[in-house]
């Protein structure tokens, strides 16, 4: 994958001027597959054919937050450009991103590691919330155990540097707040979460009009929506949409900030009751659309499909957790963990891509047709653990791999 988009190329020393000699790839490799699979540098050393002196000084040298980054950005993008990827879409109209968190227990405790007896027992851990379009991890961000991730959806969104731009959002419950349908929609996003329990939404349903004129309908609303509070002063949305989109004021600040205001503040209240007329709009789409429903549980499904790979990954070393003495290590280490994702999700898409390319040369479409419900993220053809060997030249010839291959 690094031969055919280059994405070592991003991983700049800390400080150029001094460096002595430029990181090789092989070194580059082997301290993310250490960091990623949570081995380690000195399990690594054993494992492999570098030296530890030689994988620590990558590693304090090369892996940093803005490195590892930027290589995630150019594997998503090149995969973006393969073939295979716009059959992935669910929607020909939309495309559909979806954000989850997975807990990872924290191997050393640090201000992040918070304890949660339902995921950690005993121990303390932390959340990955993740930003995933197509079977591509875009963005990640850790935050602690005790804190809600609902905060954090529109960051993870807005704060997208890839060229992958999802128009649908979807979230499990856990993804709901008072803010976030208007945050999206302010936007020009659509949030959809999947609701679990649609008897349940109907509490949440709100009317513009006099509540009396829907006694008649089967559906009723739960109450009315204060208008004048939305329609009076536009510019306490102005406001909040400038902090926003200069990106001075993350959400998870301004929520704490709403909810520090006064229940009769007009600004809360003003946020409160235009989330719940996009909200309510939703709703009803989401009740009365079959189509809706089915595309925002098979997004939601492929973050799922994500976290087994990125789970699997982390329990290379026999136990899922990160590693690292602080938050910041941590964060690196659950970088590198993504990258390690989207390169196993590009090998299988350039796969996929090659055998699309073939069954269109040939005019198969039963083959076609199958090829749409393959999903790329698979990794029982690839070997994590093991004795890695970096030094000796293997190239892989997709080409001899896919000779004998045949889905019908």
């Amino acid at each position: 994958m690094n031969e055919r988009c280059g994405f070592l190329s991003t991983m700049t020393p800390l400080q150029p001027r001094y460096a002595k000699k430029i990181a090789d790839a092989d070194s580059l490799m082997a301290v993310i597959i250490a960091q990623a699979t949570n081995l380690g540098n000195l399990a690594m050393s054993q494992t492999c054919d570098i030296p530890y002196h030689t994988l620590d000084e990558t590693y304090r040298q090369y892996c940093r937050l803005a490195t590892l980054r930027a290589a995630n950005d150019r594997v998503a993008n090149f995969i973006a450009q393969l073939p295979i990827f716009e059959y992935y879409s669910s929607d020909l109209g939309a495309l559909f991103g979806a954000i989850d968190g997975q807990k990872f227990a924290a191997a050393t405790p640090t201000a992040k590691a918070r304890h949660s007896r339902k995921y950690f027992g005993r121990e303390r851990g932390v959340v990955a919330s993740t930003s995933l379009t197509n079977h591509v991890a875009t963005l990640a961000n850790l935050i602690g155990a005790h804190e809600h991730e609902s905060h954090y959806v529109f960051d993870l969104c807005y704060h997208n540097t890839t060229d992958i731009a999802p128009t649908i959002i979807t979230g499990d419950m856990h993804s709901i707040n008072k803010m976030n349908f208007a945050a999206m929609y302010w936007f020009e996003m659509d949030f959809a979460p999947r609701f679990t329990n649609l008897q349940a939404q109907l509490k949440h349903l709100f009317c513009g009009d006099d509540i009396e004129q829907d006694d008649n309908f089967l559906i009723k609303p739960a109450g009315q929506i204060d208008l004048p509070a939305i329609c009076d002063d536009p510019c306490v949305f102005e406001q909040i949409i400038a902090s926003l989109s200069v990106k001075e004021m993350s959400q998870q600040a301004l929520v704490r900030k709403l909810c520090a205001l006064s229940p009769h503040h007009r600004t809360r209240r003003a946020v409160f009751e235009f989330d719940k007329l996009v909200r309510s709009i939703y709703t009803l789409r989401y009740m009365r659309d079959p189509q809706l429903q089915r595309n925002v549980h098979r997004s939601q499904n492929r973050i799922e499909a994500y976290h087994a790979l990125r789970g699997f990954i982390a329990e290379v070393s026999g136990r899922k957790h990160l590693i690292g003495k602080t938050d910041h290590d941590i964060a690196i280490n659950n970088e590198c963990g993504r990258l390690l994702a989207n390169v196993v999700t590009a090998f299988n898409s350039v796969l996929l891509s090659q055998l699309l390319e073939r069954y269109q040369r040939e005019g198969n479409e039963k083959a076609l047709a199958m090829l749409k419900k393959i999903s790329p993220v698979a990794w029982r053809h690839i070997h994590f653990l093991g004795h890695y060997t970096f030094r000796n030249e293997n190239p892989i010839d997709i080409a001899a791999m896919l000779a004998g291959l045949d889905l019908l």
